[in-house]
């Protein structure tokens, strides 16, 4: 179980105080929060104090920088602008300083401040997922050695729990570490298939939350008996623009949706008992057996063969068919909001940092400089956003002063 912190409280004229005329309250904490982690340092030989380093790395982060070097940098070219915030009385730190505090810190350091910025899970939808960092790669075998399991809460836009999968393994492995870490009472965890095992779903029960696992042919029992099911429970196959026909018995949600030339029809069938299942007591809690029927094409109205998609999922949820439905659809904001996000507008399989911490760490402070540019009140995209604020110290300032908006302190 880990142990939160809380910053001390603010003085009076705090930035009075310690030298720093302009200094904004909400970088004053965070620089607090930061003076919580600890130092691996040696003692008496360090010029740049931990919290001004972290600090200055978040900015640079926010500003589209990506790695040590640029983080350098942007720390000597910005010195006159970050000297409003901080001391820095030994200058600007180089790219040296920043790479050894990234090797020397703990990334489960990191995660406790995501962990205090997210606040509690009760009520709240916890997404798990995986993520290779393909630039983090073994120099003998070609492999990426950083493999991490992420907890995602897109309520939040932030991950609360990072589990990195051991060498020759699976994210099955990781998986139940990465579970028994998180608070997760009143919480709904939502897995894809490589976590659709009894053992998970007990697990997940046993914390006191609910679940939704997707059901695949790695539980091939199951998955074939499902199948089955919703097989006879379809008594005919309809036009694309109708609700298609079920037997009465379940609960049906039905939605359409057309973006960008894409029409798709979705059904979301819901089985409440389970007398048809002999094995429905290998799962904890079971509920609710999921079936859902995505119909596409790429225009509603046309002589084009709808493709035409089944996905199964079993969770503990009592809810309707329409909020099962919408949370599945949820489940992927971890791809959408995180995981995309970092490859695309951070280039995380890009850099080269091989080392599995140094690594690990960078990956946590992409996390926190979208949160950070997300949290802010000007419109745009996250991209967008850091090439302003690389451009304009003004509006970087503006950015960075509502660093804790909507904290969960």
């Amino acid at each position: 179980m880990r142990v939160r912190m809380e910053p001390d409280p603010l003085p009076p004229a705090a930035s009075q105080a310690i030298g720093e005329p302009y200094a904004l309250p909400e970088i004053l904490r965070l620089k607090q929060l930061f003076a919580t982690l600890p130092d691996a340092r040696v003692h008496g030989r360090v010029l740049h104090p931990l919290p001004e380093v972290l600090l200055i790395a978040l900015c640079a982060m926010v500003s589209d920088c990506e790695d040590f070097t640029d983080m350098g940098h942007f720390a000597q070219s910005q010195l006159s602008w970050l000297r409003q915030f901080m001391p820095l009385r030994n200058g600007a730190p180089s790219h040296d300083v920043f790479r050894n505090v990234f090797l020397a810190l703990q990334p489960d350091a990191l995660l406790e401040i995501m962990e205090l910025w997210v606040g509690g899970l009760d009520g709240k939808q916890v997404t798990i997922d995986g993520k290779v960092s393909r630039g983090t790669k073994d120099a003998v075998t070609g492999r990426s050695t950083l493999h991490i399991l992420r907890a995602w809460v897109s309520e939040a836009g932030l991950s609360v729990g990072h589990e990195v999968c051991a060498e020759k393994s699976n994210e099955l492995e990781a998986l139940p570490r990465l579970l028994s870490k998180l608070q997760l009472h009143g919480a709904v965890v939502t897995i894809d298939a490589m976590g659709g095992h009894p053992e998970i779903a007990r697990q997940i029960q046993n914390q006191g939350a609910d679940y939704i696992l997707a059901l695949k042919a790695n539980e091939k029992e199951a998955h074939q008996a499902v199948i089955a099911h919703f097989e006879t429970q379809r008594t005919s196959t309809e036009e694309i623009h109708d609700q298609g026909t079920w037997v009465q018995g379940s609960e049906i949600s039905t939605s359409r949706e057309q973006n960008r030339g894409r029409y798709e029809q979705r059904e979301v069938v819901v089985s409440r008992e389970q007398a048809w299942w002999p094995k429905a007591w290998k799962w904890a809690g079971l509920q609710s057996v999921i079936c859902v029927r995505r119909e596409t094409m790429r225009q509603r109205h046309s002589e084009e063969t709808p493709c035409v998609e089944m996905h199964y999922y079993l969770s503990s949820l009592t809810v309707s068919a329409a909020e099962l439905g919408r949370l599945i659809r949820n489940h992927w904001s971890v791809e959408n909001q995180c995981h995309h996000l970092l490859d695309v507008t951070y280039h995380e399989d890009h850099c080269q940092v091989r080392d599995k911490t140094a690594a690990h760490n960078l990956t946590l402070m992409r996390e926190l400089s979208a949160k950070v540019l997300r949290s802010s009140h000007v419109k745009g995209s996250v991209r967008s956003q850091r090439k302003r604020c690389a451009l304009d110290p003004a509006f970087r300032s503006e950015v960075t002063s509502r660093i804790f908006h909507g904290f969960g302190a």
